[in-house]
């Protein structure tokens, strides 16, 4: 699956729309405004791979993983749902580079809990998806098919999925000295419903 996604990705070439929305980002005004123009660039960067991908309209995999977003997000998110994003029950603040590999961690033990659908998932479709953040954006697996993605008895496999290492990186120095939580702990009220 590896090779078959590196290979993939050889003969594509990049979009060049992503880099003038970075830019954008850089002289937005606002930390919400710097974010919408990342999840612009993030949906630049992504779009020359969606056909290549294995991800489709209806397909839910990745929506039962854990996501982890900003503070930020979770606000846009809650002006996008009506919904406004709670305290979370545990929460990492992210307030330079270096400290980002505390977020990688708290995402590697959020990964070990069970699975369970994102709260703004409805019958295998995104709610907010034109508000998603940064993190669904960037999530494409390069297969030909989902298989690796499916769930099946706690396990993981190795998805190859496309490097938003750089975008990543963009979003966190953006939002300096924020609070970051997996998106269910900033919405755990909806996962009842909405």
């Amino acid at each position: 699956a590896m090779q078959r996604a590196q290979e993939k990705l050889a003969g594509l070439a990049p979009s060049g729309e992503a880099t003038p929305l970075l830019k954008a980002s850089q002289k937005a005004q606002t930390v919400a405004q710097r974010v919408i123009w990342l999840q612009r660039a993030a949906s630049a960067w992504a779009r020359p791979m969606e056909a290549l991908s294995a991800c489709r309209a209806g397909c839910s995999h990745c929506c039962q993983i854990p996501v982890t977003i900003s503070l930020i997000e979770a606000r846009l998110l809650g002006r996008a749902s009506g919904r406004a994003p709670s305290v979370p029950r545990r929460s990492l603040r992210v307030a330079d580079h270096a400290q980002a590999e505390n977020l990688s961690e708290m995402e590697r033990q959020l990964q070990t809990g069970p699975l369970t659908p994102c709260p703004f998932l409805r019958a295998d479709r995104c709610t907010v998806y034109e508000a998603r953040p940064v993190a669904c954006r960037t999530l494409l697996n390069l297969d030909d098919d989902d298989l690796l993605c499916r769930h099946s008895g706690g396990g993981s496999s190795q998805v190859p999925y496309a490097d938003a290492t750089k975008l990543k990186a963009f979003a966190l120095m953006a939002q300096a000295d924020t609070q970051y939580a997996d998106i269910r702990d900033f919405f755990p009220s909806m996962r009842d419903g909405l």
